[in-house]
């Protein structure tokens, strides 16, 4: 599983036509503003977190 950090939007898109849901959730380190991306469906956003061992975060989710 492949998240990308500060993606372009060509590559947002990318992600968003990878996921059987047409969407790609983002998660937004508090501490140093780093934004992860990945399909939509391919896990969730806290686990996601757990994987990239950000504690403090914002998140949601893109379909555009």
């Amino acid at each position: 599983m492949q998240t990308y950090q500060n993606p372009s939007k060509e590559k947002i898109q990318e992600l968003i036509q990878q996921s059987e849901q047409k969407a790609a959730k983002w998660l937004k380190d508090i501490e140093d503003g780093n934004i992860y991306y990945w399909p939509a469906d391919w896990t969730s956003h806290a686990q996601m977190a757990d994987i990239l061992q950000i504690k403090d975060y914002d998140k949601g989710i893109v379909t555009k």
